[in-house]
């Protein structure tokens, strides 16, 4: 959190609810969100409201966003996006498509 500050965040929220987080991204409320941990399910309508939006979602790595992966960064700009991804270290958890 603290290298995330960095970014001159005027403060962090948890609000609790996933779905809830990237629809306040989408809508303007909020610059960011990332999560590890998510299924595809959490992610797949989320990620096409906030890209239609205008907003940027891609992996924890910085790379595209893959959706069998449980992780996700979201924010208005992929300015924003990229920041996050370097500054935070990836936790890899159990695909959604392996067994």
């Amino acid at each position: 959190i603290e290298r995330l500050l960095k970014a001159q965040a005027h403060g962090v929220r948890v609000i609790g609810s996933s779905t809830l987080a990237l629809c306040l991204l989408a809508s303007g409320a909020a610059d960011a969100y990332y999560q590890f941990g998510l299924h595809c399910w959490d992610m797949a309508a989320a990620t096409v409201i906030i890209r239609e939006a205008g907003g940027t979602v891609i992996d924890t790595s910085g790379g595209p966003l893959d959706l069998m992966s449980c992780r996700v960064i979201a924010a208005g700009t992929r300015e924003m996006a990229m920041f996050i991804a370097q500054e935070i270290q990836t936790i890899h958890y159990r695909r959604d498509d392996e067994n």
